[in-house]
Parts: structure tokens; C-alpha cells; sequence
């Protein structure tokens, strides 16, 4: 895992692929964007999830968000000082996929506390938000820190996971998230933290000063470590 003392935020940028007829392109760019940030001063680990739609079961919940996510573990929010041009630029022909990208969106999470497990890697990550109600800020990260620890006690496949609260910053573009409180897990299946049959969390956050606001699953692309 990351420092998190180094790196004590998350940022997810956030969009929508409307068509996939250059979707291979796609993600070849961003495979090699995420290294090329995380190598950078003030970058840690990079991922790249792509939200898991459709199957049998309906298992994300909560308002509906961008398909693909870029995720970085960094040092401070301000590394981030581009915003969307309107209008847009023309699309060049070497990277004829930026025709079909849209709905961005950027978030910064503030990470209090991160747990794992073994070091072996999860093929899914779980993003579970909750909102905060009339709790003191010392009561729900304790509360958030021990539901981590009994999550990756009790229920296998789960990697390992993180606790953060949403850190509003100027340079975030968009709505703010469902929640400001989010638990992050890292795990083989969606099914090691969600049972289908009941439709549930295996382990729900039911601390008393919390609600929920959304889940989601994702399919973890691809990570980046820095390389300095």
C-alpha cells in the first residue's frame, strides 16, 4: 500500500466513453497517462477502474457515475490545475478516441486510515459511501477504522481497503459525491463483499451516525507504481 502520511489524498477523474469504436486506443493512452502521473513529485500509486454495469444482478446502487476512473494517490489537491476547455479543442487525428470522451468530473478524498491484508492483488474495487449525520469527527473514523479491520478479518478475498472523508478543493470539477464518507476495498469479487442471493453487504457500515448513500463495483484495469 501507499503511505498515506505521504500521500494523504485520493483523486478520482472521472468520464464516460459514449462510443467504443476507438476504445482500444483509449486505454492504451490512459494504461500509460496513469504511469506517467505516478512517476511524477507529489504522485504516488495510479489505478484505472472500469464501473461494472448490467449481469444478473444489480449490484451498484446509488446515483449512476462515470464509467471509467483514473485514480491517485497524491501529496495535495493542488498538483491538479487543468480544467475542461469549452469549447473543446479539436480532436486531433492521433488520438481520435477525445471525440468520444465526456462527463467529466474530478473528486479529492482525504484518506484517514488504510488496512491489508497480504500483499496479493484484487481484480475489483468496491467504493462504499455513506453520509455523515451529527458525528463528531473522531467518533466516525473510529468507527469506519474498526469496520475496515472486520471486514478483512471475516470475509475472504478481500485485499485490503481504505477510509477516506470527501476534502472539497477548487479545483474538483463537478458535483460533489453521494456521500462524504467513502470505504474502499480492493478484492477478488464483487460477491466477497456483496451476497447476491440477499441482495446486501455481506458487512454492512451501520454505525449509528451513518447512512447510506451508494455502492459500487468496478473492474481494476490496470495500477501503476511509481517508478523514481
Amino acid at each position: 500500500m501507499f503511505d498515506i502520511q505521504r500521500y494523504p489524498y485520493m483523486c478520482f477523474v472521472r468520464f464516460d466513453l459514449v462510443n467504443k469504436e476507438f476504445d482500444r486506443l483509449f486505454n492504451q493512452y490512459y494504461d500509460d497517462h496513469i504511469q506517467e502521473l505516478a512517476d511524477k513529485p507529489g504522485y504516488s500509486t495510479a489505478w484505472r477502474t472500469r464501473e461494472l454495469r448490467g449481469g444478473p444482478v444489480v449490484m451498484n446502487a446509488g446515483p449512476l457515475e462515470q464509467e471509467y476512473q483514473q485514480i491517485y494517490a497524491i501529496a495535495d489537491p493542488a498538483l491538479f490545475k487543468s480544467f475542461p476547455s469549452h469549447p473543446p479543442p479539436p480532436v486531433p487525428e492521433h488520438e481520435p478516441w477525445r471525440r468520444d470522451v465526456g462527463n467529466w468530473g474530478r473528486v479529492f478524498y482525504r484518506v484517514h486510515d488504510g488496512v491489508e491484508k497480504d500483499p496479493r492483488a484484487g481484480r475489483y474495487w468496491a467504493r462504499c459511501e455513506s453520509r455523515r449525520v451529527a458525528a463528531a469527527h473522531s467518533e466516525w473514523q473510529t468507527a469506519g477504522a474498526r469496520h475496515l479491520r472486520q471486514v478483512l478479518e471475516n470475509l475472504p478475498g478481500v485485499h485490503r481497503a481504505w477510509l477516506m472523508q470527501h476534502a472539497p478543493h477548487p479545483a474538483q470539477i463537478g458535483a460533489d459525491p453521494a456521500g462524504d464518507v467513502l470505504m474502499l476495498y480492493e478484492l477478488d469479487a464483487p460477491e466477497n463483499l456483496f451476497d447476491p442471493s440477499l441482495n446486501q453487504e455481506r458487512m454492512p457500515f451501520n454505525a449509528g451516525a451513518n447512512t447510506f448513500a451508494a455502492r459500487h463495483f468496478a473492474h481494476l484495469l490496470r495500477k501503476a507504481e511509481p517508478r523514481r
